[in-house]
């Protein structure tokens, strides 16, 4: 039997079917399509669009950046409401939610300029993050990324100094590639070096000074192959109070150095942003030697010359939802103001931000640098220019200068830093991480002094070679989990771990007697001078834990601990514990303060950590090998103690940050340091046979204080005008309280010391008081105190700054920074010896006038004798008394000082490219101008109240002995961006 089909039935199925899939569809929730978010970002006061912010949906990988007109465009597929974030650089950060049948379209966002950078995360911790605005702790950023953009930084310290209250960061001498010291606060203990630790990118760096082979004083700073402008920011962690996480050697603070990442790109397709810039640049002697000082001071002019710069910048980035990256490359040539002073610089990074889910990131981070350095011999040092132009009236008694100009001592090195790292994030409220980094350097040394020229001591020529190996790695594990307690109380609790390891090498050797300067090759050397090698291998963990609380935005509390292992502690010290706790609370939040201000908070924290003994200072007894004529052996070299432990140093800090009248933050912090149980040598009898070294002892003490505050404001802000102003001030001091019974400890040329009820690094010395008389009146020498007293210190009590930023016109900006330091003092050694070798003037003409001398200085035909016990004599004679060369108190001056220490000036070109209709081709266009050390005033005699022979990592501090004076410098950079 056939079925029959009527053709009602067809239709009736059709309709079904197309009811069916109607049902479906409306069944289906509306997040299921995509949703249309555009708009314009804008500064809130002036209208202006603001070009590069950050659009993004809270929580996702969906985001962009605005373009050239600030505008931007999302398309999103929502699951229910959703949050829109848009954050830029120097404003405070946009929220929003929006759900269905919200307009998400043609949006005008207006950010809110954030002078007191509320907004900005900042690390309180080794795993801790929060809002400027919450944070318990004193933390200072330097925006690296905005400075480069309108000036220009050859190394870090130039980038860091006087941009941060309480912290100080000083090149020893004018040397290309010097050795740099942070003076950080109170400096902490009386052990270690009283430098911070340094990370880049979560990996901690090398920071020292090598100097292996004599130059007088200076060498070359690690840190000095580091490119500023890969630097997007800095944040310093200034003492224990806020580094207690971070463990044994954060007692001299942190610093966290993080480069440049890329960013999302404008629009729906993957941009890439490609920025040039080229810098040219020329420094020059700023302090001229003057007759009046030196007999000699034309021959010491006459050696310097000018410098030159030249650098090129290039990066490459971009990125979307996926994928972020940064490339750069840097190529630059530096030659010093002195010869046989340079370096070139190859640096080449590659970011990358990778987002394989929502749940899983990765971020990528590898620099690597190529530097070859020159180091002039200078400071005390007979080889070099100053040493024979500013001792001796005749100049070059030393040494002549063709064979100074020939004195080669050049250094190469190729550096990799790198890390990975990995975020877990499985649900909103766990987040877990891991990192690995390293530090991996091979540097060579050579020393070149030719066999046809003259330097003394040396048998027809020399040659040094020393090569370094210095290999170190990063570890870092830790889990977050954010949770609630009640209904108003927000809490994170931090666990973790990081291991540090490190294995350093060095060789070396020396050979004299060349037959020829044809061939300086190492084996053509007859006589080995010397020969060795060294090796260490240091080891340091630690694990910790930290609790945040957050009641009702109000109040805000962390509590943490650590406990830490190292290789450098003795086998028998007891366990090693940090513990930290720190508060804050939001005054404005009570309605309590006036409605100008927008924000003030009280903190105070508390915290502990420590500095290693030294490498070797747990093994009681350590061996070293010697030979001699009957073979080879080993001998006692250093006697430990295996009971060491690391010196303590607690930190309490107590503050307030405010936001005011808009446009305007104060930010004020007091803070109380106690170091116990510092590491101090003791002799023993020689009865004991163990007199190999001093046996290390924890048993000394000091005390620190300061006060730190930063005024920043933003006085005048239009579309065509504004001014932004940053002012600082600094107070510290220190005393150091106990040594136990030990000696004073002087640096090795007995000027300064570390001695009870004295601030560390004092001079002390004994005084002049006047002029000793023979019966008949004649001049006698000076007389001294019986005992010697404290003259001063070479770190200043007071230090601050004041930086400007005035934008005309739109497109033309200005910059300036001053900063000053008071209660400064230097020993100005090189005046000392000018005076006791005849190359000083009013030194001569006293000599004569008082009849210590028949022969009448050059130049001096009208110069008399003066009568013994006349007023003019015994004036003359208290003057030559404090200028006696002997005595080395007479050279302890006031160094205060106040320096125009930058200035730029630069313009953006778009608007020309605009005109030109090039904003297809060219999308930054800036044009500028920079100098460094443009002027400076100071008491000081000498060229320049910041340099140290010593180089900045001795005990001898604020010492000038033929040191190379810091340049003038001037800069013009263009940076383009396509």
């Amino acid at each position: 039997m056939r079925t029959r089909t009527f053709p009602g039935n067809k239709n009736r199925k059709g309709l079904l079917m197309r009811s069916l899939i109607l049902c479906l569809f409306l069944s289906l929730p509306a997040a299921l399509f995509a949703v249309d978010i555009s708009g314009t970002v804008v500064d809130e006061r002036t209208g202006e669009p603001l070009v590069g912010a950050n659009v993004f949906i809270e929580n996702t990988n969906v985001g962009t950046a605005t373009n050239a007109n600030g505008k931007f465009f999302i398309s999103y597929t929502p699951q229910g409401n959703f949050n829109l974030i848009v954050s830029f650089i120097g404003y405070k950060r946009y929220s929003k939610t929006f759900g269905p049948g919200s307009s998400t379209t043609n949006l005008t966002i207006k950010l809110r300029e954030d002078v007191f950078q509320t907004e900005a995360i900042v690390v309180t911790g080794i795993a801790n993050r929060r809002s400027k605005a919450v944070a318990e702790v004193s933390v200072d950023r330097v925006s690296a990324e905005s400075l480069t953009e309108t000036n220009n930084y050859t190394t870090l310290d130039q980038l860091v100094n006087g941009k941060l209250a309480g912290v100080q960061v000083r090149a020893s001498s004018g040397n290309v590639g010097a050795g740099f010291r942070f003076f950080v606060r109170s400096g902490g203990g009386l052990n270690g070096n009283e430098q911070p630790v340094i990370y880049v990118d979560g990996v901690r760096v090398d920071n020292a000074q090598l100097r292996p082979f004599f130059t007088g004083g200076q060498g070359l700073s690690t840190l000095a192959n580091l490119n500023p402008d890969e630097i997007a920011n800095i944040e310093v962690l200034k003492g224990p109070a806020a580094a207690a996480s971070y463990g044994t050697n954060g007692s001299n603070g942190v610093v966290l150095i993080t480069t440049k990442r890329g960013r999302i790109s404008p629009g729906q397709r993957a941009e890439v942003h490609v920025n040039y810039k080229f810098t040219a640049g020329s420094s020059e002697q700023a302090y001229k030697y003057k007759k009046e000082d030196f007999v000699s001071a034309d021959d010491a002019n006459a050696a310097f010359v000018d410098g030159s710069l030249t650098q090129h910048n290039v990066d490459v980035s971009g990125g979307n939802q996926f994928l972020k990256y940064f490339t750069s490359y840097e190529h630059r040539n530096e030659d010093g103001i002195m010869l046989n002073n340079s370096q070139t610089r190859d640096n080449l990074r590659a970011n990358f931000d990778i987002f394989p889910s929502k749940y899983l990131n990765f971020s990528i981070t590898t620099g690597y640098a190529n530097s070859q350095s020159s180091v002039p011999q200078n400071d005390n040092n007979t080889r070099g220019w100053l040493g024979n132009t500013l001792l001796f009236a005749r100049s070059y008694r030393f040494t002549d200068s063709l064979s100074i100009a020939k004195l080669l001592n050049s250094s190469r090195d190729n550096r990799f830093i790198g890390s990975f790292q990995a975020t877990w994030t499985p649900i909103k409220q766990f987040q877990g991480k891991f990192s690995i980094g390293l530090d991996n350097s091979d540097l060579r040394w050579d020393e070149t002094l030719r066999s046809d020229l003259f330097y003394n001591g040396v048998n027809n020529g020399r040659r040094q070679a020393w090569v370094r190996n210095n290999h170190q790695i990063t570890v870092d594990l830790n889990a977050r989990y954010t949770y609630h307690i009640g209904s108003s109380i927000t809490a994170t609790s931090i666990v973790g771990t990081q291991i540090f390891n490190r294995r350093n090498r060095t060789a070396f050797v020396g050979v004299e007697n060349f037959s020829t300067p044809l061939i300086t090759d190492l084996g053509a050397g007859a006589d080995v001078q010397q020969k060795g090698e060294s090796k260490f291998h240091s080891r340091q963990a630690g694990v910790f834990t930290t609790h945040q609380f957050t009641v009702n935005n109000r109040y805000f509390v962390t509590l943490g601990l650590r406990r830490d292992y190292a290789s450098a502690i003795g086998k028998n010290a007891p366990s090693v514990f940090y513990p930290q706790a720190s508060g804050a609370v939001r005054l404005d939040q009570f309605n309590i303060l006036p409605a100008t201000f927008s924000l003030f908070k009280l903190r105070v924290a508390y915290g502990e950590t420590g500095i290693l003994p030294n490498l070797t200072d747990g093994v009681p007894i350590l061996w070293g090998a010697e030979s001699g004529g009957y073979g080879a052996g080993a001998v006692p070299s250093g006697l430990g103690n295996v009971e060491i432990k690391p010196e303590r140093v607690r930190e309490i800090e107590i503050g307030f940050d405010a936001e005011f009248l808009r446009n305007y933050s104060l930010e004020f912090t007091y803070y109380l340091q106690r170091a116990r149980d510092s590491i101090i040598g003791f002799v023993n009898a020689p009865s004991t046979g163990k007199v190999a070294s001093t046996i290390p002892i924890n048993i000394g003490q000091i005390n620190g204080s300061g006060i730190e505050t930063l005024l920043q404001a933003s006085p005048f802000r239009s579309r065509n005008f504004g001014v932004d102003i940053s002012l600082t001030n600094s107070y510290q001091t220190n005393e150091v309280k106990d040594l136990g019974g030990a000696q004073p400890i002087f640096d090795g040329f007995d000027v300064n010391v570390t001695k009870e009820g004295l601030r560390n690094h004092e001079f002390f010395q004994k005084k002049v008081i006047g002029a000793k008389f023979n019966d008949d009146g004649t001049y006698a020498g000076p007389e001294l105190t019986a005992d010697r007293v404290p003259l001063g210190n070479p770190i200043p009590s007071y230090t601050g700054s004041f930086s400007i930023n005035i934008h005309l016109f739109r497109n033309f900006n200005i910059y300036a920074l001053a900063d000053w330091a008071t209660g400064n003092k230097v020993y100005n050694n090189t005046k000392r010896f000018a005076v006791r070798f005849g190359n000083n003037p009013e030194y001569n003409r006293l000599r004569y006038q008082l009849g210590l001398t028949n022969t009448k200085p050059a130049g001096e035909d009208n110069l008399t004798q003066l009568t013994p016990g006349s007023q003019e004599y015994i004036d003359a004679a208290n003057r030559i008394a404090h200028l006696d060369g002997n005595i080395q108190s007479n050279f302890i001056e006031d160094a205060d000082y106040l320096k125009l220490r930058e200035i730029s000036v630069n313009y953006n070109l778009m608007d020309l490219v605009r005109r030109l209709n090039g904003t297809n081709y060219v999308k930054n266009l800036i044009v500028g101008f920079s100098a460094r050390n443009l002027y400076t005033t100071t008491k000081y005699s000498g060229p320049d109240p910041e340099i140290n022979f010593a180089g900045a990592r001795s005990l001898s501090r604020g010492q000038d002995f033929l040191t190379l004076q810091n340049p003038r410098t001037f800069n013009f950079f263009v940076q383009i961006g396509l």
